[in-house]
């Protein structure tokens, strides 16, 4: 299909037209869901978002009549490429995700398997319970897919893993038959193996191989306490008989054996309180050696961490806990009374303590227990945040080994590591064996292509020679399956086989994946990798992306991990939280964007119309992805590049013209006020501005000031003190120059109160609205003249900006021009500069405030690290400020004024206003101009914070 063909919805089989959800067989879906966070690439079909058991059994019925297969998936967060197949990709996650009831007194919830873990664990916190099994992907994975992979996460020390939490399971098989199946004995038990259908079938099989292999089942199943690998023969049927529970087989079986459509979990109640210690050792030999004695101490968590992650938290985050003698070390975690909590710690300092302890932390205080976490969390933007080829992948770290026998492991590890060449770190849950052991590999090489094969064989091979599981927590997959066989062993290899072919002999359900397909084929681990014969075209930029190693290395830098389909927490990513759909997420665009490079998606996809309207459109640029990205893919840079080639090629469109040239606009706007207010107001220059232009009636238009910002600070007098602390500059922005002066001169006002000198230079626009419309020429002009104009001044002082937007801008100028400093070394929100002098010492404030404060942040200032300044500012002078955790407002800049994005825009905006209406502050502050625009046109009165200062220190 070419990339101005049709890149829709495709041919959706009649069979599925008036599905209660959707269905979606055009390329675009396709290449979506080729990929989720493994290394593998596996182009489906079609995909199905189903809304209710109707619509999955309505899928299953296509498949088998249509001769294909459905793959069941949630976040797509597994690393086994357990969620993708040549079939129809039934996601879960958009519609079925519904909680379906709570039984505090029973302690069980009933849900669909779409709901996401967090978000279930935020709604039984009201009734003191929650679900334990933590997965590091809490925020986005869904119970669906933690059943399928008998998820666990580092709390599985005490809480076990997701089958150990499992109550009930109702499923559809392949055929379509629903079953309900949890333990039963009894008459039940006779009855259901009295069925005559699927579920009967399946009820036989299985107690009919438990019984005959009991020896087998006892001498093969490793003794470790998570083996997510092959089908759960060990637990689903009592050694005598009287029972069975087949909800334990279903749990951790890939969506081979059907399709979950409900799921009741057994809860926990929350513990009163928890305690940790960081027990540093000379080397990670150390602290596996310590691994045993550890577990004595009766913890909820043990994991290990490297020398190389310990170094990152150490130099990178400035975690000066960490001693430089460190090599390694062990977080242990227990829960407890609060009155125990420090015996609890003697007795794991006790238990973990050895000759080769270097030092101990322990972590009473929730705020130091965060700090403690944060050293183990240091792990993924260590690996992941690498800008090169060579990545830290994962294919042999997912093993289970007996905890007793680690030192050997990881011993027999590192030779193989050695002996090809390759560097790896460890870190992960060491409790229960499980160490996330990862190479650098860059698949792009064949080379490296074939040493994955190589490594992944000898490190399998070690795996079971100490009695350990090739799987404890992913799943078996396309990363492990092929090691089955070894695993257990002909006999019992031959039992899943006849489970898989009792209840699905069609291969409907995922098939190659755990055992062959009817006609033998396997998943294996070197096959159907995601850069299996990957070719991208080299994209010439105007950006420079000379540390990103190119475009088209950032854009491969995302792994799939699905962090931007969060829901709460964080700003990422604000246009997927409103839609819910995989094109909105940062992963999603990044798929699509490398399947253009590489010709995927036909020739010249990326400048194709269908491509920046589908799926680059609705990025609002919000720059969150560049921190909150595990992997730092900025999506705002890529997007403003990919609108720039655009534009070579048709040119520029009036509109964004317009848009970028922002500071002209309102220039000129400002000059003729009042006479451009009352246009701008004018019924009818709306409808014609929303016809030429694109700016959506519904949406109200920023005033223009007569008397700008420059003005005014030109006519003021300045206070005798302004200079005592020195001098700073002062960034005048679009907004606050011509439409919001009186919010600058509250800042004059601060800044001289406080003892600054204020310069003020009449420069160009930062460069941002530019950039946001592809204008990178526009923006590299405006750029050097900015950077000529202030070189002097910024040599010696700051330079200030009350826009985040403006001051992250200036401070990305070495992607405009060759040299930006000193300008983009020292810019710096005026929040941030007053804070970090509070912080330091060099400048005191007083208590004087006795508001309450509902604070918005702006996108930019979150992605920079900037959002607690002027909370802390405030907070500083008396008021009371509560942060609001929500994304991106919605206007982000031009973004909201748009037609086309206008019902998206407010979406997110009303969901903000709900959020900050919550609080009952006494007033709302927002710290960009975008943001007050946006909430005024949601009935909600803001103020900047720094007016608040000025109330207070001016």
């Amino acid at each position: 299909m070419s990339a101005d063909g049709d890149q829709g919805r495709g041919v959706v089989p009649t069979e599925l037209a008036g599905l209660d959800g959707e269905a979606d067989f055009g390329e675009t879906a396709q290449t979506l869901y080729a990929t989720d966070a493994s290394i593998y690439r596996v182009e489906p079909a079609g995909v199905v978002w189903p809304a209710s058991a109707t619509d999955v059994q309505r899928t299953l019925r296509f498949a088998r009549d249509a001769g294909t297969s459905v793959v069941a998936r949630g976040a797509g967060s597994s690393l086994t490429g357990n969620a993708v197949g040549e079939g129809i990709v039934l996601d879960c996650s958009r519609h079925f995700d519904e909680i379906v009831s709570i039984d505090p007194e029973a302690q069980t919830v009933t849900v669909q398997p779409g709901v996401v873990l967090a978000e279930l664990n935020d709604t039984l916190a009201e009734h003191g319970l929650y679900f334990p099994p933590d997965p590091s992907t809490s925020t986005t994975c869904t119970v669906g897919g933690m059943v399928a992979n008998d998820a666990a996460g580092p709390h599985s020390v005490r809480h076990g893993t997701t089958r150990d939490n499992v109550n009930q399971v109702e499923c559809l098989l392949p055929d379509g038959t629903a079953g309900t199946f949890e333990r039963v004995d009894g008459e039940r038990l006779d009855a259901e193996l009295a069925r005559d259908d699927r579920v009967g079938d399946l009820y036989r099989t299985v107690v009919d191989l438990a019984g005959e292999h009991a020896d087998e089942i006892d001498h093969r199943y490793p003794d470790v306490d998570r083996n997510s690998s092959g089908y759960d023969l060990e637990s689903c049927v009592a050694s005598d008989g009287s029972w069975v529970d087949l909800s334990n087989l279903l749990v951790g079986s890939e969506g081979t054996l059907g399709i979950v459509t409900e799921v009741t979990l057994e809860l926990t109640e929350r513990p009163e309180t928890r305690a940790a210690a960081l027990i540093f050792y000379d080397d990670v030999r150390g602290a596996a050696d310590a691994v045993t004695d550890a577990l004595t101490a009766d913890p909820s968590a043990v994991e290990l961490v490297d020398d190389a992650v310990l170094e990152h938290a150490r130099e990178a985050w400035g975690i000066d806990l960490v001693p430089a003698a460190a090599g390694a070390a062990l977080l242990v975690e227990v829960e407890c009374d609060a009155s125990e909590q420090d015996r609890r710690l003697d007795e794991v300092v006790v238990a973990g303590r050895t000759e080769t302890t270097v030092a101990v932390e322990r972590a009473v205080a929730d705020e130091k227990q965060d700090r403690l976490w944060r050293v183990r969390k240091a792990s993924n933007p260590l690996l992941n945040r690498r800008p090169d080829d060579e990545q830290a992948l994962s294919f042999v770290e997912d093993a289970a080994i007996p905890p007793e026998k680690l030192p050997a492991y990881l011993d027999r590890v590192a030779d193989i590591l050695a002996d090809h060449g390759l560097d790896a770190s460890v870190f992960g849950h060491a409790g229960q064996g499980v160490l996330h052991v990862k190479p650098f590999l860059d698949l792009k090489n064949e080379a490296d292509r074939e040493r994955l094969q190589s490594v992944s064989d000898a490190v399998h091979d070690v795996v079971l020679d100490v009695g350990g599981a090739v799987s404890g927590e992913h799943g078996d997959g396309r990363l492990r399956s092929e090691y089955l066989p070894e695993m257990y062993g002909e006999t019992l290899y031959e039992a899943f086989k006849t489970i898989k072919r009792t209840v699905d002999p069609e291969d409907v359900c995922n098939p190659t994946k755990v055992v062959p397909d009817s006609t033998g084929e396997l998943a294996h681990v070197a096959e159907a990798l995601r850069y299996d014969d990957y070719d991208p075209q080299d994209v010439e930029t105007m950006l420079d992306f000379d540390d990103e190693h190119g475009f088209g290395s950032l854009v491969e830098q995302c792994n799939g991990c699905s962090k931007c389909r969060t829901a709460e927490g964080g700003v990422m990513c604000p246009s997927y939280r409103a839609t819910g759909e995989e094109v909105t997420s940062t992963r999603g665009r990044a798929n699509a964007l490398r399947d253009a490079i590489d010709g995927e998606l036909g020739e010249d996809a990326l400048t194709s119309d269908w491509f920046q309207e589908e799926v680059l459109d609705l990025c609002l640029s919000c720059k969150a992805c560049e921190t909150e990205c595990p992997t730092g893919v900025d999506m705002a840079k890529l997007k403003t590049e990919a609108k720039h080639q655009k534009h070579e090629e048709d040119g520029v469109p009036l509109s964004a013209r317009l848009f970028g040239n922002v500071r002209t606009l309102n220039r000129v706007g400002s000059a003729l006020a009042p006479v451009a207010n009352q246009l701008v107001e004018f019924g009818l220059g709306r409808v014609v501005a929303e016809k030429t232009l694109g700016i959506d009636r519904r949406r109200s238009l920023p005033e223009f000031a007569s008397e700008s910002l420059l003005d005014r600070v030109a006519a003021r007098d300045a206070k005798p003190t302004a200079g005592d602390r020195g001098t700073v500059v002062l960034y005048p922005d679009c907004y606050t120059t011509y439409n919001h002066p009186a919010v600058g001169m509250a800042v004059v006002r601060v800044l001289e109160e406080l003892g600054y000198a204020v310069d003020i230079q009449d420069v160009n626009c930062c460069g941002r609205p530019a950039l946001s419309q592809g204008m990178v020429e526009t923006a590299q002009a405006d750029a050097a003249e900015n950077i000529e104009t202030l070189r002097e001044r910024a040599e010696d002082v700051p330079v200030l900006s009350l826009e985040p937007s403006c001051a992250s801008a200036l401070e990305e100028y070495d992607d405009l021009v060759a040299d930006p400093a000193p300008v983009s070394d020292t810019a710096d929100t005026v929040a941030g500069f007053l804070f970090d002098e509070v912080v330091t010492g060099d400048l005191s404030l007083s208590e004087e405030a006795d508001r309450s404060v509902a604070y918005h942040s702006h996108c930019h200032a979150t992605a920079r690290g900037r959002d607690h300044a002027p909370v802390g500012l405030l907070r500083q002078v008396g008021y009371d400020v509560t942060p609001v955790d929500a994304t991106c407002c919605g206007m982000a800049g031009a973004f909201g004024y748009e037609t086309d994005h206008y019902e998206l825009s407010m979406d997110l905006g009303t969901n903000l206003a709900a959020k900050l209406d919550e609080v009952d502050a006494d007033v709302v502050a927002a710290s960009g101009a975008s943001c007050s625009q946006q909430l005024s046109d949601c009935d909600v009165e803001t103020r900047h914070p720094m007016e608040l200062l000025a109330e207070v220190v001016a």
